[in-house]
């Protein structure tokens, strides 16, 4: 008899199986911050009787999306289980839906189940990222930020980004409290910002902002080398980041930089949105 791949809220028992593959995707860093989100709202973790599971978490406090942080189900399964999810969304009063960032060689499955591509992006990678750092621009200089820099990186992200990249406050804090932030500065104003990791060995470029009327003028090349050294400093092997398909200028100051853009570009996908 096969088992329903119908979704539900994981209870405890169920979390060190979807822990692992939680882990091996790096959505949590730690067991204890997956463990602490599914107490927070247990339906952020669903399972089914065959062994489906997803881990759900909202894209931006101002999106209205659920999004998909992972999920893990055979191909032919995944139309039912968007659907129990978009059901779950619009009861926990999201919008709809927003998928995991899936290859576009990989977006067939999503598309027949009901979902849409809202953005493509190229992902970069730089391997052995040396020590270089770029010389600031006159007027200009750079300093470490932290989670009292909040104020200042919002309103950065409030300039630079729309409501689908844009950080909400909490995200934020988070990110100023655990990685590492860089700011640049003109005349005692913060006009742009880097978030950084590194992981393994792995570093992660997850943020690069220079506000709109700065740009041009060697700021971002200046915040991009800053985070290369201090990632090549910190045992990083290699670097990657995420920018979108139309960022032009952004490709380019990477490609500047060393970085290769991979083969093939990434999506996000969104359904259940009326």
């Amino acid at each position: 008899m096969s088992r329903s791949h119908a979704m539900r809220p994981a209870d405890e028992r169920e979390l060190g199986a979807v822990w692992a593959a939680v882990r091996a995707a790096h959505i949590f860093a730690t067991r204890d911050e997956f463990e602490a989100s599914w107490r927070d709202a247990p339906w952020r973790v669903q399972v089914s009787e065959a062994g489906d599971a997803a881990v759900l978490g909202a894209w931006r406090d101002h999106s209205g999306l659920l999004a998909i942080l992972g999920v893990w189900c055979a191909e032919r399964d995944l139309q039912a289980i968007i659907r129990d999810l978009v059901s779950l969304a619009h009861t926990q009063g999201f919008d709809g839906v927003l998928s995991p960032l899936v290859h576009e060689e990989l977006v067939e499955p999503y598309q027949l189940a009901g979902m849409a591509v809202v953005h493509r992006g190229i992902t970069l990678r730089l391997d052995r990222p040396g020590g270089r750092e770029q010389s600031c621009p006159d007027g200009a200089c750079l300093r470490l930020g932290g989670t009292a820099d909040a104020d200042a990186v919002k309103a950065i992200d409030a300039a630079c980004f729309d409501d689908f990249w844009r950080f909400d406050a909490r995200m934020l804090l988070r990110y100023l409290a655990n990685e590492r932030a860089a700011l640049a500065i003109r005349n005692d104003v913060p006009i742009g910002y880097t978030l950084c990791t590194v992981s393994r060995g792995e570093g992660m470029l997850g943020r690069l902002a220079v506000i709109p009327v700065a740009r041009g003028l060697g700021f971002g090349a200046m915040l991009l080398q800053d985070a290369v050294a201090y990632m090549g400093r910190a045992g990083a092997r290699s670097i990657t980041v995420y920018t979108q398909e139309e960022n032009v200028p952004s490709r380019a100051l990477y490609a500047r930089a060393g970085f290769r853009e991979l083969p093939g570009a990434s999506c996000f996908l969104i359904a259940g949105v009326h």
